[in-house]
């Protein structure tokens, strides 16, 4: 089922617009990165943006002046041929909401899509990995009683270990548990702690959020 929201499609590629139409009823294809300027001041959000097809040598789309005047207000999907986690950082620290691979099976864009539109992150596991990373090397971690207070002892040990980033099979072999009572005691805590993710959790853990 198609998103009903109308979507920005922004791509010079034929074949990719082509295959992009299906992911909303209301779609409208722009071939540069000034459309954007257009999409906000007309009142829309979605966007999915290819961010190949550009000329040796030319500046990311995230650099240029119609991506940073209207990122903040847009849900943006950017997407990558080959995808990379050096550019999914640097394109969501500008503003992105969401990062994967151009061909993606067009249901998990629609997913994506959905995600990014309730004012949530879109991203691979392996990119999650290191943006969870990042934040718990940055940011100092939140007093006990700020976020765990709900928590049993192990789902604390669980946060805390899925807050920087580990699988949940990392997670299993270092608490001697299996895989499936890690996914239990991670249900438990977004419960709990009212988040839907763990980079949402990552952020409640070192008390951003």
């Amino acid at each position: 089922m198609s998103t009903p929201q109308p979507l920005l499609i922004l791509t010079p590629d034929d074949l990719l617009a082509t295959r992009w139409q299906a992911l909303s009823s209301s779609p409208i294809r722009a071939l540069d990165i000034e459309g954007l300027d257009t999409w906000r001041k007309a009142g829309h959000r979605l966007v999915v943006i290819d961010l190949g097809n550009r000329p040796a040598g030319a500046s990311p789309v995230w650099t240029h002046r119609a991506w940073q005047e209207n990122a903040a207000g847009l849900a943006i999907l950017a997407t990558s041929s080959r995808p990379d986690d050096e550019e999914g950082l640097a394109v969501l620290n500008a503003g992105a909401s969401g990062y994967c691979h151009s061909h993606a099976p067009v249901d998990s864009l629609r997913q994506a899509l959905d995600v990014i539109d309730s004012g949530e992150l879109w991203v691979g596991r392996a990119l999650l990995s290191r943006l969870l990373r990042l934040v718990d090397s940055r940011l100092p971690r939140a007093g006990l009683a700020d976020w765990a207070r709900p928590l049993t002892e192990r789902e604390r040990e669980v946060a805390h270990h899925a807050a920087v980033g580990e699988s949940n099979v990392a997670i299993a072999d270092a608490l001697g548990i299996t895989e499936r009572t890690v996914k239990a005691h991670l249900k438990a805590v977004f419960e709990k702690l009212e988040v839907a993710d763990r980079l949402q959790l990552a952020l409640r853990v070192h008390g951003v959020r």
